[in-house]
């Protein structure tokens, strides 16, 4: 553009130098010859292009002088749009730097989440652990309450709930022991005769019989589950009219085995309650 402008300058000085070498010329001629009139017009007629001429280069100069102007303004605004694009080129590396310490802290802070996360789930696997051991612990110690409870396991009993009398069986049958002394925890039945073991454990029974005033003979045994375990028996005669029997046995027993006692023959009892079966819980196992 500026190549352009000044082209366009140069040849406007040279057309200028032209015309007044032009104008020059044509006075000198003037003076010279004033008589040759045909002369004159023919010159004058040669210079109306060259006005002509002058004058399209001065609105071409006019147009440049515009176009210069514009040219400024433009290069004004451009560079006034370079200083905004530098601005804005600031302005965007300052966001990337806001940026890049934004995802260093979102990285810090994920780190820090998962860090976190790792150390909650360990205290949730401790605190597990922990609870599992209370469950065992309250499982203990309700399994300890349930044996202490349960460990309290005693009867004593005679043979008739009130009066006197014989009781006969030809062969070994259970004795209902109906007058019960002492029964804590409630494992001895009076209604069937036996005692059911409450916890598996090492329990002692004792049982005694009396027989008098006849010739007949007395056994009495004791049995676990239906099997015989000990048995102690008498025969009265005209020589001994009073007899008395006992016996006794420590038994491992299990939950829910039954002790009982049998009688095969006469038994006696009456108001001193002659007749006992007792039993109680030396320990559990």
């Amino acid at each position: 553009m500026r190549a352009f402008l000044t082209f366009f300058i140069l040849l406007l000085c040279n057309l200028h130098r032209a015309q007044e070498h032009s104008s020059s010329r044509a006075t000198s001629a003037k003076e010279v010859s004033e008589t040759d009139m045909s002369k004159s017009e023919e010159n004058k007629k040669k210079l109306e292009p060259q006005l002509d001429i002058w004058e399209e280069l001065r609105n071409l100069r006019d147009l440049v002088l515009e176009q210069a102007v514009d040219l400024r303004l433009l290069s004004a605004k451009l560079t006034e749009s370079d200083s905004l694009v530098q601005v804005l080129q600031e302005e965007i590396t300052v966001m990337k730097d806001r940026l890049t310490a934004a995802e260093t802290l979102v990285e810090e802070m994920q780190m820090e989440g998962e860090a976190q996360s790792a150390e909650l789930t360990m205290t949730q696997q401790k605190l597990d652990i922990v609870q599992e051991r209370l469950l065992v612990n309250v499982a203990h110690v309700e399994e300890l309450q349930e044996k202490q409870e349960v460990s309290k396991v005693a009867f004593s009993t005679s043979l008739l709930l009130t009066g006197e009398g014989f009781t006969y069986y030809p062969e070994f049958t259970t004795l209902v022991y109906k007058n019960v002394f002492t029964n804590i925890g409630n494992h001895y039945s009076p209604v069937t005769g036996y005692f059911t073991a409450p916890v598996r454990g090492v329990y002692y029974f004792r049982f005694t019989g009396q027989l008098a005033f006849n010739d007949n003979t007395i056994r009495l045994r004791l049995v676990k589950n239906e099997d015989p375990i000990v048995l102690s028996g008498d025969r009265v005669s005209e020589f001994d009219r009073e007899d008395n029997v006992s016996n006794g046995a420590v038994l491992h027993l299990e939950i829910n085995d039954v002790v009982a006692i049998q009688l095969g023959g006469y038994v006696w009892d009456d108001n001193y309650h002659r007749t006992t079966f007792s039993g109680f819980l030396l320990f559990a196992l």
